[in-house]
């Protein structure tokens, strides 16, 4: 009895390390593998706004309260548009597309 609850402790420990690395829990493997290099760079430009965006959120979260409604909210769906983000740019590199170029986030400037 021991033996046999020993086994399926160790298969249900184990069982994670069959999950590849590089999928993500965010974005569903192949799901943009239909599209044409003109609509991946399309979506993958918005998917860097919307990036660009989150994280300025993320930053002005710093105050009361928004750490907590960060977490919640905002984290999760910037961990899904970084997770489209790479499989746009995988996809894309596996479609030999042009390489797509994430815009650059720059930090608020303090007003005087």
């Amino acid at each position: 009895m021991r033996l046999a609850f020993a086994a399926v402790c160790l298969a249900v420990l184990t069982s994670g390390c069959s999950i590849a690395l590089d999928d993500s829990i965010y974005a569903a493997p192949g799901k943009f593998d239909f599209l044409d290099c003109p609509s991946i760079a399309e979506r993958a430009k918005k998917a860097s706004a919307r990036e660009a965006e989150l994280t300025l959120m993320t930053r002005a979260a710093e105050g009361a309260g928004g750490p907590v409604v960060n977490a919640i909210v905002d984290q999760d769906e910037l961990n899904t548009v970084r997770a489209e983000l790479a499989a746009l740019r995988k996809t894309g590199d596996d479609k030999h597309c042009a390489p797509i170029i994430s815009p650059q986030v720059r930090a608020l400037e303090p007003v005087h």
